[in-house]
């Protein structure tokens, strides 16, 4: 059994200190002639012990870094070397929410993500001003654009989605967003834990669980005389939701399908968990099936200002979270409404 030099540091999988293995090491000593100091640097690759992920670490020291304590027992005072440390890819001390990919509009999504890059990158300013203007894009998608940010949080607690206790709450989140944009100050990784926790529990419950809430009563199977789904495995994405569609729904999805993919040689197929996502240089449909409802939803990326809108038919929901991209949303109950609607699907493509 060969020795391996074994040294703790964090793990990004584990999301704590571990063991790891020093699989390869490259170390360097700048000398200052001058001044008497030293930098010493070490380039490590680690391996963690218990779930082997790969790390890229540089440590440096600084010969002048050092800290002093004594032996309580003997009065003799040690030197410890002081080290700086660098893991690369960045240390990610906050995991994304599990719900993440479940955000029902793309830049609430890529909002938190370049907010969790941040946090990677230590960047605590830019996290609490993202958090932010993730409530902003939060108020525009419930209750809509109101004007200003106090309008807007006015207009939440007024349409009873914001209570005065949770008001109570945020309005702290709110003034750290303040403090760290107008007098430069910057949370702790604690602080900007709870910044984090209040905004995305809120969008969890105002924007997520309602969507979540609507596929499990897909999932859900009916009772009585209404809709029936196929028995088997539960209904968890939209493949799923495919293949346990009744017959005549599943004859209306499977007729658009045809017709979209039939748009041109080029239409890519792209199924997501929530839709289906029909693509040319980028998504100009998305697709959804609703088994309980009967009806199929389609997302288009026409600008809803420049169509007539059909009240029983459409949609603007620029301003709603749903799955998929688009700004038009089309319910489809019948072969005769993809008629109806096709001409614009046609637009979307020749505009995708």
């Amino acid at each position: 059994m060969t020795d391996e030099t074994i040294e703790k540091f964090f793990c990004n999988e584990c999301k704590r200190n571990t063991r790891h293995f020093i699989r390869a090491e490259y170390k360097t000593n700048d000398h200052d002639y001058r001044g008497g100091t030293d930098l010493i640097s070490r380039y490590l690759i680690a391996e963690c012990c218990g779930c082997e992920n790969i790390a890229l670490i540089r440590k440096t020291h600084f010969s002048e870094n050092v800290d002093h304590f004594q032996d309580p027992s003997t009065g003799t005072v040690h030197q410890e070397m002081l080290w700086d440390e660098e893991i690369y890819p960045p240390v990610t001390y906050r995991a994304s929410p599990t719900w993440f990919d479940d955000l029902p509009d793309d830049t609430l999504r890529a909002i938190s993500a370049e907010i969790y890059k941040s946090l990677q990158n230590g960047s605590h300013y830019l996290a609490t001003f993202g958090s932010r203007t993730l409530i902003d894009r939060l108020i525009v998608l419930t209750v809509g654009d109101k004007g200003n940010f106090p309008k807007g949080l006015q207009a939440l607690q007024d349409d009873g989605k914001l209570s005065l206790h949770e008001r109570e709450i945020l309005n702290p989140v709110v003034d750290a967003g303040n403090a760290a944009a107008h007098r430069g100050w910057a949370p702790t990784k604690e602080q900007i834990a709870v910044i984090l926790d209040t905004v995305e529990g809120l969008i969890h419950r105002l924007l997520v669980l309602p969507k979540l809430a609507e596929e499990l009563e897909e999932a859900v199977p009916s009772r009585g005389g209404g809709a029936k789904v196929k028995a088997g495995k539960p209904v968890v994405t939209v493949n799923d939701k495919i293949d346990a569609a009744p017959k005549d729904l599943r004859a209306i999805y499977d007729e658009l399908a045809g017709m979209l993919r039939g748009l041109g040689d080029d239409v890519t197929v792209h199924p997501q968990k929530h839709y289906m996502a029909f693509r040319r240089n980028r998504n100009f449909a998305s697709v959804q099936i609703y088994n309980q409802k009967r009806v199929v939803r389609v997302y288009l990326n026409l600008d809803p200002d420049a169509v007539e809108l059909d009240s029983v038919l459409m949609r603007d929901v620029r301003q709603i979270g749903h799955f998929g991209t688009g700004d038009l949303e089309i319910t489809i109950k019948s072969k005769k409404d993809i008629e109806k609607v096709f001409p614009m699907i046609v637009a979307s493509f020749e505009a995708s």
